[in-house]
């Protein structure tokens, strides 16, 4: 009787060798430091690249914004400055010579309910073009600093807010001085000259009365404020100059230049009228002014 052994247990059999679970260290990887880190950063790109979820596309978005919205900005809020106004603070002007010559007949200082408000009125339409004129300021020189293409233009839409922002600050310090050029167009010519006659005689005798001395303080106030702002543009405009001297840009130089001299020669008239206000006042209500 012949005995047999299972197979696996046959002296010089071997069940084959299972690959070892453990990297041969002979074996493993000589990348360096350097070639890791390169093949880590070409993974993350190609990751960010298949899933677009990098900082690259939102970067990409942020830079467009602003050459879209700093210019419909400056469109709206520039209709905005001349439909706005009409709309918040409905009503007209033409009633202004008439109750002007209720309230200069009437020798009071404080001003009658209607002329009151009118003057009201006044106000809140100057403070609305104010409250929109500076951020119109404000998106017109953002403008001119990231667009160098459009440099010169939206400087020059710049210095025309600043003009109107400067014009209706001053119908906000002194609303019934920005009604007063209102007198020599809607009044009739008997009533214009006796206006002239009065206002003549109590100026060259000295003796004043109350509406004229409010007419006199509110036109004094709105030149003194013209001049004060008129002197801070030139002011910012000569350092904008001296700036882009710096930098070579002699264009530029000029026109900012020019601007302030212009800036600087109204500020003299305006100091001008304000140390001698009765023949510009005069001129005022003749109409030649």
């Amino acid at each position: 009787m012949t005995w047999r052994f299972p197979r696996d247990t046959v002296v010089g059999m071997t069940t084959p060798a299972q690959p070892s679970q453990f990297p041969d260290p002979r074996k493993r990887s000589r990348t360096g430091p350097g070639e890791r880190e390169l093949a880590g950063t070409a993974s993350d790109a190609r990751e960010r690249a298949g899933t677009g979820s990098g900082t690259g596309a939102p970067r990409r978005r942020a830079v467009g914004l602003p050459a879209v919205g700093l210019p419909a900005a400056a469109v709206l809020l520039a209709a905005a400055f001349f439909l706005a106004p009409p709309l918040l603070v409905p009503g007209g002007f033409g009633d202004f010579p008439h109750g002007f010559l209720t309230y200069w007949s009437s020798g009071r200082r404080a001003f009658s309910p209607g002329l009151q408000h009118l003057v009201d009125r006044q106000f809140h339409d100057h403070l609305v073009r104010v409250l929109i004129a500076v951020p119109l300021l404000a998106v017109l020189v953002a403008l001119a600093k990231r667009f160098r293409r459009f440099r010169l233009l939206s400087g020059a839409l710049a210095l025309v807010a600043a003009a109107l922002l400067i014009e209706n600050v001053q119908g906000v310090v002194s609303p019934f001085g920005t009604l007063l050029p209102l007198l020599a167009p809607g009044l009739a010519k008997p009533d214009r000259v006796a206006l002239l006659a009065q206002v003549r005689d109590q100026l060259g005798h000295g003796q004043v009365s109350p509406a004229l001395r409010v007419m006199l303080d509110e036109y004094v106030r709105w030149h003194m404020v013209k001049a004060v702002l008129c002197g801070l543009l030139a002011g910012a405009l000569l350092g904008l100059s001296v700036a882009v001297w710096r930098r070579r840009h002699r264009w530029y130089c000029l026109l900012t230049a020019l601007s302030a001299a212009a800036a600087l020669v109204v500020v003299a008239a305006n100091v001008t009228t304000v140390a001698d206000p009765d023949p510009g006042l005069l001129s005022l209500l003749q109409g030649d002014w």
